[in-house]
């Protein structure tokens, strides 16, 4: 048996898009329907150019680089790495640009999610295969008049913007950063923070509908 090749670790790299695809992972697999849709905040150290390529991303499409909703300086003396650190803040409301900023052809933002539920009550991700048959049964219920409940029935949804008839604010998919976490490397942290909704066979359905305060770990 040949001995394994050893790696060259001066060869191992990153792209900008595996590690995107990396996060757009981690924010689909954060909608599932088995929790309330007010998930913690997912957080990541991020060197810095990856941040400016995310950006750069914020701002395709404007004729000027998109500038931070906020911008806010915090002092931390409780925890490490201690000092004065700027978090700035993006607030974006539209779906369309969300999957712009995220995409990747190999990893695509899943606005929806489809679920099927187990004999135990949980929850499982459900793909639904490209072509779907109509099985003998199927047909039968359909003859029948009775309507065959099929397992995408049970759907999450990304919320973003205005998605409900009486919302008077639309709600923001957040981009925070804090650059400099980690000075001479040129790590940031990078907090993504969104909420999703949950629909069975069509309807809305309501878990909580008011978040519970989030308490800022960094603050």
């Amino acid at each position: 048996k040949r001995p394994a090749a050893a790696l060259d670790e001066t060869e191992i790299s990153l792209s900008f898009q595996e590690w995107l695809g990396s996060v757009v992972e981690r924010i689909n697999q954060t909608m599932h329907y088995q929790f309330d849709g007010y998930p913690d905040p997912l957080v990541f150290h991020v060197p810095q150019p990856f941040f400016d390529a995310l950006q750069q991303r914020i701002s395709a499409g404007c004729k000027k680089r998109r500038l931070p909703n906020s911008t806010v300086a915090f002092v931390r003396k409780d925890a490490l790495p201690l000092g004065t650190f700027s978090k700035y803040t993006w607030h974006i409301t539209n779906i369309l640009h969300v999957k712009q900023i995220f995409d990747t052809p190999m990893m695509p933002l899943e606005v929806t999610r489809s679920f099927v539920e187990n004999r135990d009550g949980t929850f499982e991700p459900y793909d639904a295969p490209k072509v779907e048959v109509e099985t003998i049964a199927e047909a039968y219920r359909k003859i029948e008049g009775q309507q065959a409940i099929k397992p995408f029935e049970l759907k999450t949804y990304l919320k973003v913007g205005n998605t409900s008839p009486d919302q008077k604010e639309p709600t923001p998919f957040v981009i925070e950063w804090i650059p400099d976490i980690l000075p001479k490397s040129k790590i940031g942290e990078l907090r993504i923070k969104f909420e999703y909704g949950h629909q069975r066979n069509g309807h809305m359905e309501i878990r909580r509908s008011i978040p519970i305060p989030e308490v800022e770990a960094m603050l």
